[in-house]
């Protein structure tokens, strides 16, 4: 147990020191609300809502619904897509208003258990662009890697994730951004689950860096 204190100490002023180092720093919270469905133990469904509050959590970016599909390939293995509608406030330049976006994403995920350990891991294409705008689609290639670690007696289980962005543009390929999650989750029996977590996110940018500081929480209900 103090190995594994140590550890996650470690991780957290990696965390700090890392983050830190922004220029541009911003507050956010992105809070939702996710129903799921699974009929069988190869299929699952689930519909999300969220809303996401910037300028230190004074006026909202944007809001959306989203619906994913994800199909058991193997043990640990599965195979999802998305569908998002995003309502985004623009609130910079001469036309301002709110920009109707759509995004589609396609994922890989694997996750296996290691003693009192949970690692998990996913590749993500997606793809977003505004609609009724003429002008090439966002894409991006995300790479995703997390631990959960399992603590006896506590159900405040500490989870730890890491996440590159990838641009993929016509004119360039580079990482575009990353991603540090510290979270957590709590269960409550036969009524869902809550759970919140500290993100920080940040470019590689080092002339204009812009970082991120997210707080958020989701309350998600599954229906079996």
């Amino acid at each position: 147990m103090k190995n594994i204190d140590k550890v996650l100490v470690r991780c957290f002023l990696l965390f700090f020191i890392t983050v830190v180092q922004g220029q541009s720093k911003d507050f956010l919270s992105w809070n939702s609300l996710e129903l799921g469905y699974e009929p069988s133990k190869n299929w699952d469904f689930t519909l999300l809502g969220q809303l996401r509050l910037k300028n230190d959590v004074s006026t909202i970016d944007e809001y959306f619904g989203q619906f994913q599909v994800n199909r058991r390939l193997a043990k640990g293995l599965k195979l999802g897509v998305g569908f998002r509608y995003t309502f985004e406030k623009d609130d910079q330049g001469k036309v301002q208003g709110i920009e109707n976006h759509f995004r589609y994403h396609i994922d890989l995920r694997y996750r296996n258990k290691l003693n009192d350990f949970t690692l998990r891991y996913r590749i993500r294409y997606q793809n977003k662009n505004e609609l009724g705008v003429d002008d090439e689609a966002n894409k991006f290639l995300r790479f995703k890697a997390g631990v959960e670690y399992n603590i006896k007696g506590w159900k405040l289980d500490p989870k730890l994730d890491g996440e590159l962005f990838n641009r993929l543009q016509s004119n360039e390929e580079r990482t575009d951004r990353f991603r540090i999650t510290l979270g957590t989750g709590y269960k409550i029996k036969k009524a869902g689950e809550i759970s919140g977590f500290y993100r920080v996110q940040s470019s590689f940018n080092d002339v204009a860096r812009e970082t991120r500081f997210i707080f958020g929480l989701k309350y998600s209900y599954t229906i079996k």
